[in-house]
Parts: C-alpha cells; sequence; structure tokens
C-alpha cells in the first residue's frame, strides 16, 4: 500500500513502514489526497519539488529489463508474430551497419522458417482430417444406404434361407443405423462378408463387390484422418518450441540493437514496430493518439 499526500510546496509519500518523504516545506500535517495500490515486489518511486527537476529513486525493479523473453504472451498472436518477425528481419537486414546483426539475422530466419513451416504443417494435417472424416461418415452413410436399397431382396431370399438375413442383420437393421467410428469396421466387415458369402442373390438388382468398393473407401478415409490427426499434433508440439525459439531470439534482437546503438532511441525503435503485434482497434487508436 502507497499513501500519497499533498502540501503546499511538494509530494510526500507514505511506505507501509509508517516512513513518509516529501519535498515540500509548509508547516502542518499533510494531507492525504489519495492512495495507490502496488502488486509488484518492487518499484520505482520519484518525489516531486517545485524546485529544478530532480528524481530521487527508492527502489528499481530490474526484472523486465532482463526478462529472456518479452513476447511469450498469449496477446501475441501466431499471425502477428508474423508479421512483426518478418518485418524487424527486413529492417536489420537494410540497416545492418557492419554486418553487426549477420548472426542475430540468421537466427531470426531460421526460427521463422521454422515455426511457421510447423504452422502450414499443422494446417494440412488438420485439412487432411478433415477431409479423411467426410470421407469415411460418407462411405458409411452409403452402406446404410446400400443395405436399404437391398434389405427388401435380402428379406425376399431370406424366406428360403433365413441364414442370409442373420448374415446381414445378427442384432437388426437399426444396428447399422447407429453406427459410430468403434463400429464402422465391424459393420463394413460383417456386410461385405454376408454379400459375398451369398453371391446366388447376384443379379441386376444386388452387387456383392459395391460393399467391398465402399468398404475399402472407408478405411482410406479412415486412414486419412488418423494421418492428419498424427501430423496436426506432431507439427503443434513442434510449432510451441520454435515458437519459443524465435520470441526469444526476437528478445535478443531488442537488447543487441538497444546494444549497437547506446541511448539513440530513435533508431532503435526504427527496427521493431511494437503496432505490428497490437490488434488492428488498438493499433489504430495508438496512432491516432500520437497523431
Amino acid at each position: 500500500m502507497l499513501e500519497v499526500f499533498r502540501e503546499p510546496f511538494g509530494i510526500g509519500y507514505s511506505l507501509p513502514d509508517g516512513f513518509w518523504r516529501g519535498a515540500g516545506l509548509g508547516s502542518g500535517p499533510p494531507e492525504p489526497v489519495g492512495r495507490a495500490e502496488s502488486s509488484q515486489p518492487s518499484f520505482t518511486l520519484f518525489i516531486l519539488t517545485p524546485f529544478p527537476a530532480r528524481k530521487f529513486p527508492l527502489m528499481v525493479n530490474p526484472t523486465p529489463f532482463f526478462a529472456p523473453d518479452y513476447f511469450a504472451t498469449q496477446d501475441v498472436t501466431l499471425p502477428r508474430l508474423q508479421k512483426f518477425s518478418l518485418d524487424v528481419a527486413q529492417r536489420l537486414a537494410l540497416d545492418n551497419p557492419g554486418g553487426a546483426f549477420k548472426a542475430l539475422l540468421a537466427g531470426l530466419t531460421t526460427f521463422h522458417t521454422a515455426l511457421f513451416g510447423s504452422m502450414a504443417a499443422t494446417d494440412a494435417g488438420i485439412s487432411q482430417r478433415r477431409t479423411g472424416a467426410q470421407l469415411l461418415w460418407g462411405d458409411l452413410a452409403d452402406l446404410q444406404h446400400q443395405l436399404e436399397e437391398d434389405e427388401a431382396l435380402i428379406d425376399y431370399k431370406s424366406k428360403k434361407d433365413p441364414a442370409i438375413r442373420l448374415a446381414f442383420f445378427p442384432n437388426g437393421r437399426t444396428e447399422y443405423s447407429k453406427a459410430s467410428l468403434l463400429t464402422a469396421d465391424l459393420l463394413f466387415a460383417r456386410a461385405e462378408k454376408a454379400a459375398l458369402a451369398h453371391v446366388k442373390m447376384r443379379g441386376p438388382e444386388f452387387d456383392p463387390a459395391l460393399y467391398t468398393r465402399l468398404y475399402t473407401a472407408f478405411k482410406v478415409g479412415r486412414d486419412d484422418t488418423s494421418a492428419g490427426d498424427e501430423q496436426s499434433t506432431k507439427a503443434r508440439a513442434e510449432a510451441q518450441a520454435h515458437r519459443s525459439d524465435l520470441t526469444g531470439r526476437l528478445s535478443d534482437a531488442v537488447k543487441l540493437v538497444a546494444a549497437q546503438f547506446l541511448r539513440d532511441d530513435a533508431r532503435c525503435a526504427a527496427y521493431f514496430r511494437a503496432g505490428l503485434l497490437q490488434a488492428p482497434a488498438a493499433a489504430a487508436a495508438r496512432v491516432a493518439v500520437v497523431a
């Protein structure tokens, strides 16, 4: 808790241990005018006076200046990070006095390529999974439709040979309508086996090979779905590591540029367009305020 007081000629601050400091020259007790909460472990405290500007830092927390990664936050979305890192690399390449940033550029380029290559692989895996899922569910629907088409013939032939219907529907017709990915393989295999076992039903209204083709198409969709899942999961894990590498290297860039151009704020800032990391609305508001 930090308590702030106003005096006729200055500002005072009451610290938790009861001490207070101020530059006021007035008499009488100070007048409390407000309180300020601080959740930080330490802070910089400035005392203002009516005399020539002087600053008296009581405590300074250097941690933010030496943090290993300034960009390790979910607020820095991947699309923004992609634009920002590419922009930083381009600016370092354009203004690289004496090749001072050669190694830095190489690292940025490597990590940028690795991260967004992994993201492209993730997207490809997701796309493959979706396509495979559409195929396998479509094939499952086709199986149900084909059984509906053939059910009348199956029932007719079963009058002389009850084993035919039992081969297709041992647990009833509704088992197919309630099919899931856990039961689909069993149902496809059963229908294919029943159709091939009763070739005597062959005719213009019944084609046993159709069930084989449906099952084959289903397995392709199933395998594509599984492969897409595996690829996207692996690529996501790789992307997390590559993102950490890239944001860490961008943080290195901030420090290296600052060391290269000591006290030249404008030149250092020119390498890092922070607005690219902000949401469009926030960036526009920031520009409006500056203007």
